[in-house]
């Protein structure tokens, strides 16, 4: 659920899991931070802890350097999808956090509305539920994992 101001709440296992890897005190607002941005192709956002975008930056160097051109230089759009719009978002203990407005507008998160925390890898995805079921390459069990969540919040799309 996204309310009038524009927050959502992360669910408490993915949550917990962005404070275990945080590095920081477990409890402490530190823990409680994770970086969001819009996904790299997709039309929703992610969202992870501090040190997974460390290893993101580490990735996204050797891939520009992978594609340097006869000069040296890198393709600058490696790091503009791969970084996206991002920002440092705070949640408190309950996983609530005001989603920001350009990130907002990429996902098509309206508030109020709906949005859909899906766990991929050591990143989360945050979707508008309708955007999620109708896109073309969602594998149908993810698809089908989100219409059980709507059912089970009996929210109607």
């Amino acid at each position: 659920m996204v309310d009038d101001k524009g927050r959502v709440a992360i669910p408490a296992a993915l949550r917990a899991t962005l404070e275990k890897n945080s590095g920081a005190p477990e409890g402490s607002k530190e823990a409680r931070v994770a970086v969001l941005t819009s996904h790299e192709k997709d039309p929703c956002l992610v969202a992870y802890d501090a040190p997974y975008f460390d290893s993101l930056m580490e990735r996204l160097e050797a891939r520009e350097q992978a594609f340097t051109d006869e000069r040296g230089g890198g393709d600058s759009n490696i790091w503009r999808e791969g970084v996206g719009v991002s920002e440092d978002v705070a949640f408190d203990a309950s996983g609530r956090f005001i989603v920001p407005g350009a990130q907002a507008e990429h996902a098509e998160i309206a508030k109020p509305g709906y949005a859909y925390f899906l766990g991929v890898g050591k990143q989360i995805e945050i979707w508008n539920p309708a955007t999620l079921l109708a896109h073309p390459t969602m594998p149908e069990q993810i698809k089908k994992a989100c219409r059980y969540h709507l059912a089970e919040k009996k929210v109607t799309l």
